[in-house]
C-alpha cells in the first residue's frame, strides 16, 4: 500500500492502516525517547500515548511526513514534560551535567532516519546477501558460525558479505558521509 492510500485508510479509522505507521515509525520513536529519557520502560510509555494522541487526531493528517512530523514533536515534547512534571531534570543534571538539548533530540532524530534508511536497504538485498548481513552484523555471529547456521561455505559467507556491503554502498551514497564511514567500518571487520 503506498503512502497516500496508507493515509487515506488511516484517517477513514482502519486499525491495518494504523497498525502499519505504528510498525513503521515505533522503533524510531523508541530510539528517540530513550536517547531523551534513559528508560526503556518510560519511553515505550511516552511512545505508546503519543501513538494513542495520533489515532484520536487521525482526521487531520492528509500525508505520511505530516504524521511523522507530530510523531516526533509529540515524542519530544512528552519526554520534555516528564521532566518537568516529574522534577527528574535536577536528577538528570546530576547525573549529566547538562540539560536537555534540542541538538541531542536533533541528533537521535537524524541517527533514527539514517538506521531506517540502512535497514530499507538491507531489506532490498537478494535473500543471500541479507541473511549473511542480518546474521553477522545484527545477531553478531562469527563468519564461521553464519556458515554453519545457513549451510554453507566460510567461502561464500564471505562473498554474500562483500556483495552485501558493496550493494549497500552504493544505494546509500546519497546519505551523509557518517553513513559511507560506517559501510567502510563494516567492510573492514573481518
Amino acid at each position: 500500500m503506498d503512502d497516500s492510500q496508507l493515509v487515506l485508510q488511516f484517517k477513514a479509522g482502519n486499525e491495518a492502516a494504523y497498525k502499519a505507521l505504528f510498525d513503521r515509525f515505533n522503533k524510531r520513536l523508541l530510539y528517540v525517547a530513550e536517547g531523551i529519557v534513559y528508560d526503556r520502560n518510560l519511553a515505550e510509555d511516552i511512545v505508546q500515548e503519543v501513538f494513542w494522541k495520533l489515532w484520536d487526531r487521525r482526521v487531520h493528517f492528509n500525508e505520511v511526513q505530516s504524521i511523522r512530523a507530530f510523531l516526533y514533536l509529540s515524542v519530544k515534547n512528552a519526554c520534555r514534560n516528564h521532566y518537568k512534571h516529574e522534577k527528574v531534570i535536577e536528577k538528570y543534571r546530576a547525573r549529566q551535567g547538562e540539560p536537555i538539548e534540542d541538538d541531542v533530540v536533533l541528533s537521535k532524530i537524524i541517527e533514527a532516519e539514517v538506521m531506517e534508511s540502512l535497514y530499507h536497504a538491507i531489506e532490498k538485498l537478494p535473500t543471500g546477501c541479507r541473511e549473511v548481513v542480518h546474521l553477522r552484523y545484527f545477531e553478531g555471529m562469527s563468519i564461521q558460525e553464519v556458515a554453519e547456521q545457513l549451510n554453507i561455505s566460510v567461502n561464500t559467507v564471505k562473498t554474500q558479505k562483500m556483495r552485501a556491503l558493496r550493494s549497500l554502498r552504493l544505494q546509500l551514497r546519497t546519505l551523509s558521509v557518517g553513513m559511507a564511514l560506517l559501510i567502510e567500518l563494516l567492510l573492514m571487520v573481518k
